[in-house]
């Protein structure tokens, strides 16, 4: 039992990082008026810029420090920053239909990390072997404290420091709520609104990374498993706001993590022994349940989804 408890700590530490970073590169998008949906593929493309970043390194160096990793999750972020041009270019410029285009971006970014993760890059394995290990603080066999939480942390922090002391912040805000008050005191709601999807984009390809190293213990086959789906139903339970959106991701990753362990407990129940592999979905129905009780209360920004037109008053 004792390991039992060990394990779940460990893992609700790992999902919790990954789906808090995820929640808020989509707050961070959604907040300024632009539904994100495209959350899995900028995971997705910064977990591919993650891995192919440590294969890189792996192949060229015998021993490299595992601190290297680091330039490899800027390399994600970057990655990801980079996809979400594509997704402002669209929401933006063209003044496309934004759901549709976080699609889009999904389906493109899962096709070329397929590609690229299943042989063309190594050559003949399935997969991208990055060579990188998770960094903790504690030593434990199941390491709880990692640098990656320290990481999510800070970076929660300061989102919530933004949003709620700063003058930048709270127009951020209100080009989500009210784009055309913003732009008659002068301020581009344009600029904002680019600005914070690429930093929406940079965020979740952080995450995408941290996935990699975290849950598949830096083996990359071209796949974030839906992780970003699951961290924009937290950003709209946690009503776009970073202190929900850190509960709703708490109990996520409580969730994920008894599917994760449930399995491999020691029991004496007989159906837990032979169903032990259907524990595993434990965590998406209880997801599910969840959205439905609490998704009917959800108030999103009032210009969520609507491109801003000067014109349009």
């Amino acid at each position: 039992m004792t390991d039992f408890i060990s394990g779940l700590f460990a893992d609700t530490t790992t999902f919790f990082v990954i789906f808090m970073l995820a929640a808020i590169a989509g707050m961070f998008s959604e907040r300024s008026g632009v539904v994100n949906l495209g959350i899995e593929g900028f995971m997705t493309m910064g977990a591919l810029g993650y891995s192919i970043f440590g294969y890189a390194v792996h192949a060229s160096r015998s021993q490299p420090s595992q601190w290297l990793q680091l330039i490899g999750l800027l390399i994600g972020a970057i990655m990801g920053g980079l996809l979400s041009l594509l997704h402002a270019f669209t929401a933006i410029k063209l003044k496309g239909d934004q759901i549709i285009s976080g699609t889009a971006i999904n389906i493109l970014a899962q096709g070329i990390a397929l590609v690229l993760a299943t042989s063309t890059i190594t050559g003949s394995e399935n997969y991208i072997a990055t060579g990188f290990l998770p960094i903790a603080i504690d030593k434990g066999v199941n390491q709880i404290f990692t640098i990656y939480l320290i990481i999510a942390i800070i970076i929660s922090l300061i989102v919530g420091f933004y949003f709620t002391f700063t003058k930048t912040g709270t127009r951020h805000i209100s080009a989500g709520e009210n784009p055309h008050a913003l732009d008659a005191a002068g301020i581009s709601v344009i600029k904002y609104r680019f600005w914070c999807i690429i930093l929406s984009g940079a965020i979740a390809g952080l995450a995408g990374g941290i996935f990699v190293v975290s849950r598949l213990l830096g083996s990359f086959s071209g796949s974030v498993q839906g992780y970003g789906f699951i961290s924009l139903a937290i950003m709209i339970l946690g009503q776009w706001r970073v202190s929900m959106i850190t509960l709703f991701a708490f109990v996520f990753s409580i969730l994920f993590g008894l599917g994760t362990q449930l399995p491999f407990l020691k029991t004496n129940n007989e159906w837990m022994t032979k169903n032990s592999s259907l524990l595993r979905i434990l965590p998406f129905v209880m997801s599910l349940i969840v959205m439905m009780i609490f998704a009917r209360k959800s108030k999103p920004p009032k210009s969520n989804g609507i491109p801003f037109d000067k014109t349009l008053k």
